[in-house]
């Protein structure tokens, strides 16, 4: 019995490494309003899935001043959201054949997987001169991570394609045409 459970052990724990703990990524147009610099960090992470919690700390430029050089009534936003994200690629198969290669060949040290992601999202977004502002976001995306299978510890680089509905003063927003240029979003980033 022991020697059957072994190798699921095994390959478990070669799904288990591809998922980071902590990552560092830009984002733009998505759930911070104009860009942002944001920290993630992947908790219960499991075979096919796992759980990202993030937060950051955004800039969003105000009106623009006519009669002087540079920005008026600039904005800081910081968005936290918490997403959980489902593998769509079989990685099981490719996790096989890497192992079934024995000594005929190296296996690959890159590989990349494809992840689904849906959460929510809180940003307020703080002015110099005015209130601050609150806004509300469900995330829908897609997210593709190439694994490099560098000792000792795998190293990450994904990039992520978002929707973004949001709901900020009283307005609800998810049409791409009529609604904010917020909507779609994209972030780029490595684990650390």
């Amino acid at each position: 019995m022991l020697l059957l459970l072994l190798p699921m052990h095994g390959m478990a724990q070669i799904w288990y490494r591809t998922r980071y703990k902590t990552a560092i990524f830009g984002e733009t147009f998505a759930v911070s309003p104009i860009v942002s610099l944001n920290m993630e960090h992947a908790v219960n992470r499991q075979k096919r899935s796992y759980t990202a919690i993030r937060y950051g700390l955004g800039f969003v430029p105000g009106a623009k001043n006519k009669d002087s050089f540079g920005w008026r009534d600039n904005g800081v936003s910081l968005p936290v959201s918490l997403t959980e994200n489902f593998l769509v690629n079989n990685l099981k198969r490719r996790v096989k054949q890497r192992v079934s290669l024995k000594c005929k060949a190296t296996p690959s040290k890159i590989s990349v997987e494809w992840f689904g992601e849906v959460g929510l999202a809180y940003t307020p977004v703080f002015y110099g001169i005015s209130e601050p502002r609150h806004q509300v976001s469900g995330i829908i995306g897609i997210r593709q991570q190439v694994v490099f299978d560098i000792p000792p510890k795998p190293k990450v680089l994904f990039l992520k394609f978002q929707y973004t509905p949001n709901y900020k003063s009283g307005n609800f927003s998810w049409n791409p045409v009529t609604g904010s240029t917020n909507i779609f979003g994209m972030s780029i980033g490595f684990s650390i």
